[in-house]
């Protein structure tokens, strides 16, 4: 098992490790990569590849979709604001958000570049076939510190608030329904241990994981609405 760093051309670390025999790969925190790279890369999937996305987490994915009890967003809104060398990264993170409770893929309906920013109105589709609206704003923070602040509202039947701040150590996750306001307790397990975990699951199951192909979706949306 072999752990890449995120930083730089984590893609070639990715094929370095294939070509040594790595039972699985872990990438810790990908960076954006330009559009090219990958497209010019394409993985063969013949290994496992769990991708550590501390803005992401798959276990607080799934606490919030659990608490949601299969009732469907009518509208999300996702606010990022990062510094300007790792906006984009919390920007594709935001949209795997709404990916995540939409139960569906994005599409970009129409987008502008703001005075610090972006913002974008896109669809989601869920599996009934409906049409979740969903609005993105994404700004230029400044300051010292590296990570993020993400913020999501899933409106509804059900309301689902999460907010992920890096840079304060806070992911918080509250759904409101008619029978009153669950908060998540928090995951004290880290986001690396979190990654290990399932990349031993991974392997001793065979199971295939999402990660990698969720990954270049929310990353090919991410160029689409920053090239605007």
């Amino acid at each position: 098992m072999t752990v890449v760093p995120g930083s730089g051309d984590w893609w070639q670390g990715m094929f370095a490790a294939r070509a040594q025999g790595a039972a699985a790969v872990i990438v810790a925190d990908p960076v954006v990569l330009p559009q090219e790279t990958l497209e010019a890369c394409p993985w063969p999937g013949d290994l496992p590849v769990i991708i550590e996305r501390p803005r992401l987490r798959p276990d607080v994915v799934a606490d919030a979709v659990r608490a949601r009890r299969d009732s469907p967003p009518r509208i999300i809104t996702v606010e990022c604001a990062a510094p300007a060398a790792g906006l984009d990264a919390v920007v594709r993170d935001g949209l795997g958000w709404a990916r995540s409770l939409a139960g569906g893929s994005l599409t970009l309906g129409s987008g502008a570049a703001a005075a610090r920013g972006r913002i974008a109105l896109l669809d989601a589709v869920v599996p009934s076939g409906a049409s979740v609206p969903t609005t993105l704003a994404a700004v230029t923070a400044a300051g010292p510190h590296a990570g993020g602040l993400l913020q999501l509202w899933a409106l509804g039947e059900v309301r689902t608030e999460v907010t992920v701040d890096q840079p304060a150590g806070l992911t918080r996750l509250e759904t409101s329904a008619e029978d009153g306001t669950l908060r998540v307790p928090e995951r004290y397990e880290s986001p690396a241990r979190l990654a290990l975990r399932r990349a031993l699951e991974a392997c001793s199951s065979g199971r295939s994981v999402p990660d990698l192909d969720e990954l270049l979706e929310d990353m090919a949306l991410t160029w689409t609405l920053l090239a605007i």
